[in-house]
């Protein structure tokens, strides 16, 4: 749609303000970060940081009001979660490795405890969660395929330093841009 088509619709729905943010480019849902070229928005974030508040009530724990640096520390370490998955979505998708939504769906449900019914809800975090496990995992045995070594322990210890390697290498070599405020913290 072209700018002046988006400022006629904003006009007609009564929308002056609106007009001027569609005409600048803004949009509900700015990213928070880049990693890559892919960007995270302020709509992940939010669904991320709702899923830890509704575990500390959950929980019985105190969750940090929203207008204190206590919550904007939390909300920034959950956004380095997030950066850390797209990282690793990231690389798996550079080593040709993915996972189905119904391998996804498998674990997910697999992973009740027993007793569980169906009746509980698995919400997006959840999910994103068993997915970057999934591919983290598949990242691992690609990674470490070729390692051996005489005795178990040696090989576990071979094949997470190869692991340490990758995954420290997959850091500095990717770009992270943070938003203002965003950025995580110590």
């Amino acid at each position: 749609m072209t700018p002046v088509r988006l400022a006629a619709v904003a006009v007609l729905v009564g929308g002056g303000i609106l007009a001027g943010f569609l005409l600048r480019g803004g949009h509900s849902n700015p990213p928070v970060a880049h990693v890559g070229g892919e960007a995270i928005t302020r709509n992940q974030l939010e669904t991320t940081v709702d899923h830890f508040r509704v575990e500390a009530k959950r929980e019985g724990t105190p969750f940090p009001d929203e207008n204190t640096a206590r919550f904007r520390a939390v909300r920034n370490r959950l956004l380095g979660v997030l950066v850390f998955r797209a990282e690793v979505s990231q690389a798996a998708r550079r080593l040709g490795l993915g996972v189905s939504n119904l391998q996804v769906l498998r674990r997910l449900n697999g992973a009740k405890e027993p007793g569980e019914g169906k009746e509980q809800e698995s919400d997006q975090f959840q999910y994103d969660t068993v997915e970057s496990q999934m591919l983290y995992e598949r990242i691992y045995a690609e990674v470490t395929r070729r390692i051996s070594a005489p005795t178990t322990a040696e090989l576990a210890a071979r094949r997470n330093a190869a692991m340490k390697r990758y995954i420290d290498r997959l850091k500095r070599e990717t770009k992270v841009r943070y938003g203002p405020g965003y950025a995580p913290g110590p």
